[in-house]
């Protein structure tokens, strides 16, 4: 009798030990599928915004306007980099595992939103266009309780905010801590020392939470 009790505990261990195993492993796929869709979003996104910025440069070579198409293409590239931001955003809330994978990635997407923006400045230059940038300077995993719960609060605001005004606002969120020396420019420029930090049109700084009426009133 006891010995098949113990025959029973071990068979039931050994069950869970394999569910555990096959748990662990599935997690693991999963979260290396996510990291792989990130990934080819990212090279879509930047074939499609060389493939924007050699558009702007043509259409500067040639007599005709080219403001009107280089402009449509930039907003639609803006929006695009909009909704994979969110993706990627959903993804990192359940990536657990593979956390290096997906930090490299956001790390590449980073640099394709400073790119982006760029390109977006010299369009404004040449073209006087009438949308707006807003930047938003945020810390990527933040240790304290309270970053990340300032964060959340502000990245739900800017989400509502660019649901209101589509195309004519041109949110680009820039992670303040993972080590790009371009956007670690930006912070020292601005002299921008706490996140969650506001930049609107490259000039008016605002820190900590604001409200939507907030924002608004510097449109």
């Amino acid at each position: 009798m006891v010995k098949n009790q113990k025959s029973v505990f071990w068979k039931a261990g050994i069950l869970t030990l394999i569910i555990f195993l096959l748990g662990i492993l599935f997690g693991a796929f999963i979260e290396s599928t996510r990291t792989t869709q990130i990934k080819e979003n990212y090279e879509s996104l930047e074939f499609q915004l060389l493939d924007s910025k050699l558009k702007t440069d043509f259409y500067q070579l040639i007599d005709k306007d080219f403001c009107e198409f280089a402009i449509e293409d930039n907003l639609k590239f803006s929006n695009m980099i909009y909704e994979e931001g969110k993706k990627i955003e959903i993804y990192d809330q359940f990536n657990k595992l593979n956390k290096e994978a997906l930090k490299r990635e956001k790390k590449k997407y980073a640099f394709l939103k400073v790119e982006f923006w760029m390109n977006s400045l010299i369009l404004k230059e040449k073209c006087n266009t009438d949308y707006v940038h807003l930047l938003y300077f945020y810390e990527d995993d933040p240790s304290l309780s309270i970053v990340k719960q300032e964060q959340k609060a502000q990245s739900d605001i800017l989400i509502k905010l660019k649901e209101k005004y589509g195309a004519s606002l041109i949110l680009i969120p820039l992670p303040t801590n993972l080590d790009i020396s371009i956007i670690s420019g930006l912070i020292e420029i601005n002299n921008i020392q706490k996140t969650p930090t506001l930049l609107l049109e490259e000039n008016l700084k605002l820190e900590g939470i604001h409200s939507i009426e907030e924002i608004e009133s510097f449109l």
